[in-house]
């Protein structure tokens, strides 16, 4: 493996989300009934992710890898990370406890051993990890990758709900859903606010993009004291307004 293991990772998993692109777009396009080709390709997609993080060896170093690549944190102190944690581990001698004050020992499950062997093994590890990745990003695009028959499922007996917010700035609708997790009014401030922001994203139509998380963070490093985000500022002000409006057309009503 290249020493450079962040540009050798990129470069793997952009050919590896193209590979899926240029098969799914050449199934869909040859495709009699596109919408069901649609609803096809998204329940394989959604089943690949669903396998591999549901299963026990890997779904510990992959959650542990997706926190901190979303986090923006270099791939080499996460692959050090996950060795660490998961492989750095004695399955040759036991290890041992004091249980009601007697001594137990303890060897290791096959499960544990499997993931000791995966945590080590570098090249199947990134395997892994890329694939991973590659089809939560592919997950992401789905409804975009086909244009036309995005359209039709989001019109379709409802009315198109997407985010007009800048396109530059997606960072503005980041801090808009941390904030209301935050104050507790979704999900009572519970849950994964990474994959609630992620989902919450997909329903506007809003691509977060893959450094979503590590620009998120700059942008709180780098504030000055008493920073307030300007979307704060633009919902206080456009609430009030429609109020003042609604008040005024009330009064004239009289």
């Amino acid at each position: 493996m290249s020493k450079d293991i962040n540009q050798v990772f990129e470069e793997l998993l952009n050919r590896y989300i193209k590979a899926i692109e240029k098969d799914y777009q050449a199934r869909y396009k040859k495709a009699k009934d596109k919408e069901f080709v649609f609803d096809e390709l998204t329940k394989a997609t959604n089943f690949i992710i669903e396998w591999e993080e549901g299963d026990p060896v890997k779904e510990k170093p992959i959650n542990t890898f997706s926190i901190m690549y979303k986090r923006g944190d270099n791939i080499n102190e996460i692959i050090a990370f996950i060795r660490k944690t998961y492989g750095e581990v004695d399955d040759i001698k036991p290890y041992k406890f004091i249980e009601n004050g007697k001594t137990v020992t303890v060897y290791l499950s096959e499960e544990e051993k499997a993931l000791k062997e995966l945590a080590l093994n570098e090249r199947k590890l990134l395997k892994i990890l890329i694939r991973n990745t590659a089809y939560n990003a592919i997950k992401k695009s789905l409804p975009t990758l086909f244009g036309e028959i995005n359209k039709k499922k989001q019109t379709k007996g409802n009315t198109e709900i997407v985010w007009t917010g800048s396109q530059k700035n997606k960072n503005e609708f980041v801090q808009l859903i941390y904030g209301l997790h935050q104050a507790g009014l979704i999900n009572n401030g519970k849950g994964e606010i990474t994959k609630i922001t992620e989902t919450l994203a997909e329903t506007f139509g809003l691509d977060l993009g893959r450094n979503w998380q590590s620009n998120h963070s700059a942008s709180i490093h780098k504030a000055k004291t008493n920073y307030e985000p300007p979307i704060f500022h633009k919902i206080k002000t456009a609430y009030l307004k429609y109020a003042h409006i609604l008040l005024e057309e009330k009064n004239k009503k009289k």
